[in-house]
This record gives structure tokens, sequence and C-alpha cells, in this order.
């Protein structure tokens, strides 16, 4: 990638010990996933996801990572919270 993208985030990548939101994208051998900095500084991804292959980071398996849909997260705020805006 060489130029800067538009993030919109999608999904949250989820791991033992943090959650960051993600852009996925469609790459060569599955989905890339973008973090908003990455996107911004037009480099390339760290984390890829293949199916029914699992995660990736720089091109190694790693376990202990999974997405969930962004829309899952903001359902989970309260009502008035979101009327408040």
């Amino acid at each position: 990638m060489t130029s800067a993208m538009t993030f919109t985030p999608t999904h949250v990548l989820i791991s033992r010990t943090k959650e960051t939101p993600v852009q996925l994208v469609a790459g060569p051998r599955g989905y890339w996933l973008y973090t908003e900095a990455e996107a911004q500084q037009g480099k390339s991804p760290a984390f890829e996801v293949r199916p029914k292959l699992g995660f990736y980071c720089r091109g190694q398996q790693v376990v202990g990572f999974h997405l969930q849909p962004l829309a899952t997260q903001t359902k989970s705020q309260p009502q008035s919270a979101a009327m408040s805006q």
C-alpha cells in the first residue's frame, strides 16, 4: 500500500489483553486487518486472517486472537449514552 486510505473500522481484533478497531480489506490469501495508524500512514498491515488457517502477524501464524464485528460492540452501549450524542 503506497498511499494513505480512509480508515473505517469494521471489526474489533481481540487478543487476551487488548481490543483494537480494524478495517478488513480483501487480500490475495484472505483479509488484511488495518489499524487506524497503518491506514493513515499508508503502511502494510501487520495482521492478516486467512480462511480455515487463522491469524497471521507479519507472515507468522499466531494464536489467541479473534474478530468481533463492530456492530456487536455498539449494541452493548446503554441506550441513554447513544441518545446523548
